[in-house]
């Protein structure tokens, strides 16, 4: 598919005729450097990347035992990072919005049509986020994962000799801690995944501040050098003027440059009237 259109249709939940138009059918604008549109085309990418991986999520999740499944675990991961991403986005999508609501005459080129077209964008996004957030971290994906867990320990671990109902008890509610505690460590190691992801990018922002930083201050020292070069210059032509008028009075200088200058203005004025 294009990633400036987005045909989403989320198995959990059937998106309406109205839904399908806001995040197909691109916004018009007279402002073609428009931050919404930019914003919005990448986060009309994302959203085609998450469905895909919703869809193989929920395939791994409800057909296969997601306890030690590497696939399962890689795709949650990056759905995970994708859904987040994509969630950062859409903040910045509304804030474009709110900014335009607030101070409509600074936005007269945004008409009121378009503007309920970027609203209608910006919550069907929310809701097909929303959908993916519950199909990953939902309570129905959790218990899935946990019973998984408890599987996996059962067959792995065994039942630890239980022989009496109370031993049996015992042993169950040690295999579900074991994986309520898996649980925790993997959820922690996917926050420090998306953490580490986060320091990566700011690292990069820094770099590229760096180096515009450093940009500007080569500008800045070729500008000191031309303003040097050309004081030089000045220098050098009122010396010459001086000898030629025999005065080394710098007002006096000054006065017939600024004459002369208005004098030439002048005659380019009647010449042109």
């Amino acid at each position: 598919p294009s990633s400036h259109s987005l045909r989403v249709r989320w198995p959990s939940r059937g998106m309406s005729a109205a839904e399908e138009t806001h995040l197909k059918t691109p916004l018009m604008s007279t402002a073609t450097q428009d931050p919404f549109y930019v914003v919005k085309d990448e986060l009309a990418g994302k959203l085609e990347s998450i469905l895909k991986r919703v869809e193989k999520f929920n395939d791994l999740l409800w057909n296969t035992n997601t306890s030690g499944n590497g696939e399962f675990k890689e795709v949650k991961k990056g759905l995970s990072r994708e859904i987040k991403g994509a969630e950062g986005q859409l903040k910045d999508l509304e804030l474009t919005v709110e900014y335009v609501e607030r101070d409509r005459s600074a936005f007269a080129h945004i008409d009121d049509r378009e503007l309920e077209e970027r609203r209608g964008f910006v919550a069907t996004a929310r809701g097909h986020l929303t959908t993916a957030r519950e199909a990953v971290w939902g309570e129905k994906a959790k218990r899935k994962i946990d019973d998984d867990e408890k599987a996996h320990l059962a067959a792995t671990r065994g039942n630890y000799g239980a022989q009496s109902d109370i031993e049996m008890a015992n042993t169950d509610f040690i295999h579900q801690q074991h994986a309520e505690t898996r649980t925790i460590m993997r959820e922690q190691d996917d926050n420090l995944e998306v953490l580490d992801g986060a320091v990566d990018r700011v690292h990069r922002m820094a770099q590229e501040i760096h180096g515009e930083l450093k940009t500007q201050s080569r500008l800045i020292d070729d500008l000191e050098q031309e303003i040097d070069e050309t004081s030089e210059k000045m220098n050098f032509v009122m010396g010459k003027l001086a000898k030629l008028l025999k005065t080394k009075d710098s007002c006096q200088l000054w006065t017939i440059v600024i004459l002369t200058l208005v004098l030439i203005i002048m005659i380019l004025v009647l010449i042109w009237s």
